[in-house]
């Protein structure tokens, strides 16, 4: 399991953003391409990922279909990942899907999965953000940096046509649970304040609060 320490940053650019990052004592450097991050969260109609999240409650999870690609329409190889949360701690259970083109059929059709009947739920926001990944020098520390946030709601597995934007920015900072102490001087370094921020949250706020 690992820790996810986010912090939401505003009034500030992206490039101000990542100098201070890379100034911190840890050598991160660039671990991947920039890329557009998209996902659709699904939840049930009473709202209960949602509930949960807002009322914090310690043991959750919650459900999304996730794939990478600036064309808002193609689908490659997406990912149904569920994302469980343990205090601070969390991990991933995942299941590939197929690739398709994003219409309200396909992705009806994507999600006809009995996990997802079973437990009641289906797409209710969908999410893109242009990600920068960077890791410490020696690969025990990723920071994201996430911006252009966009919200588009979801009804019925129809996307609207008209998104939100976001001008925040996102950062967060990931590490397994065992290491906490020994990278203490990195977290001190981060002049952010430390937020309890869920994308996923302003999303479904966004449109359905």
């Amino acid at each position: 399991m690992r820790y996810e320490r986010k912090y939401r940053i505003e009034n500030q650019h992206y490039l101000q953003v990542l100098q201070e990052i890379m100034s911190i004592k840890g050598a991160f450097s660039s671990a991947y391409p920039d890329r557009w991050v998209n996902s659709i969260y699904l939840d049930n109609m009473n709202y209960g990922a949602l509930r949960e999240n807002l009322s914090g409650v310690s043991n959750r999870s919650k459900y999304r279909m996730r794939w990478y690609g600036e064309d808002f329409y193609e689908i490659p190889n997406p990912i149904l990942e569920e994302k469980v949360k343990t205090n601070l701690l969390g991990y991933k259970n995942l299941q590939k899907l197929g690739s398709t083109k994003l219409s309200t059929e396909n992705l009806r059709a994507c999600l006809d999965i009995n996990q997802l009947k079973d437990l009641g739920i289906e797409p209710m926001v969908m999410i893109r953000y242009l990600r920068t990944y960077l890791e410490s020098y020696d690969h025990r520390v990723r920071i994201t940096i996430d911006r252009n946030l966009q919200y588009r709601g979801v009804n019925n597995y129809e996307i609207d046509p008209f998104q939100e934007y976001d001008d925040a920015i996102i950062l967060e900072i990931k590490y397994d649970q065992d290491i906490e102490e020994e990278i203490e001087d990195i977290l001190q370094s981060v002049k952010y304040r430390l937020t309890k921020n869920s994308k996923f949250v302003s999303g479904m706020m966004g449109y359905w609060g």
